[in-house]
């Protein structure tokens, strides 16, 4: 019972990653963490696959499958920081435009925000109507 005090979830799920991968065999992990119990890892990797203790059940394939939803949590973080910076950039561009239009406004009297409402002239009626 000490193993579930002495390390944390972090802990426990970074020596399960470290067995999976195959960088430690589960002796290995035991002798460098100094975990006392002989199925304190298998535990640990059955509880992360979601599995009950009396589970005949392998939790290995679980376990793997676990690790790729953590890379592909990966790869939404970095295309969600690609998108964080297209917005950036957008934003700078509006921004950018806006300035052009007020200069435009200011220094030559134009005014080349488009008017809500404005009416059309009546020659493009026709040619959408006919």
């Amino acid at each position: 019972m000490q193993e579930k005090e002495k390390f944390s979830e972090d802990a426990r799920r970074k020596i399960v990653t470290e067995v999976l991968s195959g960088t430690l065999t589960k002796e290995q992990a035991r002798h460098v963490y100094g975990i006392k119990s002989k199925s304190a890892i298998l535990e640990w990797m059955r509880i992360f696959a979601g599995l009950e203790r009396r589970v005949p059940k392998d939790p290995l394939p679980i376990l793997r499958n676990m690790s790729e939803k953590q890379d592909s949590n990966s790869e939404l973080k970095a295309r969600i920081k690609q998108l964080e910076e297209e917005l950036k950039l957008s934003q700078l561009k509006g921004r950018a435009y806006q300035i052009m239009v007020d200069i435009a406004k200011e220094e030559y009297g134009l005014d080349l925000e488009k008017k809500s409402g404005a009416k059309q002239f009546k020659d493009s009626k026709k040619k959408n109507q006919g």
